[in-house]
């Protein structure tokens, strides 16, 4: 069995070593927080039999689409994927000594939450979760809590009080920790200072950056037809009345930058109507399309009319977690697309009745929502799923 860890595995192992309850990892982008939580968890599995194990996220399409691929990963690279056994529908692993690894999401409705003991738990994003789902795992867990995040937090965090105990250990880390990172991922991280200065501080330098009331830093114009495009995709927000339906072309360029084309803004389109519009603008039968998947029946019809589209998977992280990838990519939005120039010049944060800056987004976005699907489904690709013997 081979394990390529990091610093941060021994990080991990010396608070245990310690009798640290709670151990935060709070890095950048790609600094092995998480990889290394879960390689010490699968060791931890594997030396000891019949013990539980509880890996947590915010929500459970989340779970399923980043953390459980990734433990898969790690499993296949420390050559004991197929030794254990996968249970798709109860999202368990079972080691052979009987020692097993659960997955759970934390927006779990069935009550499971609340019944459940852990010798470890880890908790991925953990800025994403609320307190009470923290006090719940934890007071059902014998051990210790590994909690990972990303520095993008509010100035009042909840998770501070608990980084403060006298139990606890702090780790920051940054991808300058991570020896088997590619030259590719290192530059696209450092690039991240020349799109988004508050996302560099982040997930480059694992610095505490509180949010800033504009989401977005303003996206640079273009005009004609960009160059270097090595993929091309539509996205689509559903509307009718007081909503408008929203059509946007987004180009993809060789080195990664957005070209973003406003297509359609347009209130009261029936689906017909719509059809007709995407005739009208040429887009193509074969053109990958995105859309707003609370419509299924919009999409049905859209799709019965030969084009190639299909609804995002929204579950995934939730507005936020859209956002945050859109953030990482550079932007540029065509001259004439007048209406979402307008959209990214409104969209903010809100603030509360203290004047505090919140995680809810307001302002037009119907644009932006499909820009997002397309980042999201597309641009964004995921990791490829493993099967399972």
């Amino acid at each position: 069995m081979k394990i390529q860890a990091t610093k941060i595995f021994a990080d991990i192992n010396t608070a245990v070593e310690d009798n640290k309850r709670y151990i935060f990892l709070r890095g950048s982008s790609r600094s092995s927080k998480t990889t290394s939580a879960v390689q010490y968890i699968v060791v931890e599995a594997l030396k000891t039999p019949n013990i539980s194990i509880t890996i947590a996220r915010a929500t459970q399409v989340s779970i399923k689409n980043t953390i459980m691929v990734d433990f898969i990963e790690i499993l296949d690279q420390m050559g004991i994927l197929h030794t254990g056994k996968l249970n798709k529908v109860d999202m368990t692993y079972t080691f052979p000594n009987g020692s097993v690894i659960r997955f759970v999401g934390l927006d779990d409705t069935t009550g499971r939450l609340r019944g459940l003991k852990s010798t470890y738990v880890l908790i991925d994003e953990y800025n994403t979760i609320d307190r009470n789902s923290f006090v719940q795992l934890d007071i059902r867990t014998e051990k210790y809590i590994i909690a990972c995040y990303n520095p993008e937090v509010e100035e009042d965090f909840w998770g501070f009080d608990y980084e403060k105990k006298d139990n606890a250990a702090l780790f920051v880390s940054s991808w300058r920790d991570n020896p088997f990172l590619s030259q590719e991922i290192i530059t696209s991280i450092m690039e991240l200072k020349d799109i988004d200065y508050d996302l560099w501080q982040i997930y480059s330098e694992g610095k505490l950056v509180p949010p800033r009331e504009k989401i977005f830093v303003q996206p640079e114009t273009f005009s004609g037809t960009p160059k270097n495009i090595k993929a091309s995709y539509i996205g689509i927000d559903f509307g009718y009345g007081s909503d408008p339906c929203a059509v946007i072309r987004v180009d993809v360029s060789s080195d990664n930058k957005l070209y973003a084309t406003e297509l359609l803004y347009e209130h009261g389109l029936t689906n017909q109507d719509l059809i007709f519009k995407l005739n009208e603008l040429g887009i193509s039968k074969s053109m990958d399309i995105i859309a707003d998947s609370s419509e299924p029946k919009s999409i049905e019809e859209i799709r019965r009319a030969s084009f190639k589209i299909r609804g995002v998977k929204k579950g995934d992280g939730s507005v936020l977690f859209g956002i945050q990838k859109m953030r990482t990519f550079k932007i540029f939005v065509n001259e004439l697309s007048t209406n979402l120039i307008a959209e990214f010049k409104g969209y903010k944060f809100k603030r509360d009745r203290s004047g505090r800056l919140t995680s809810t987004p307001e302002g037009a976005d119907h644009l932006i929502d499909a820009l997002r699907y397309s980042v999201m489904e597309f641009v964004d690709k995921p990791k490829p799923t493993y099967s399972f013997r």
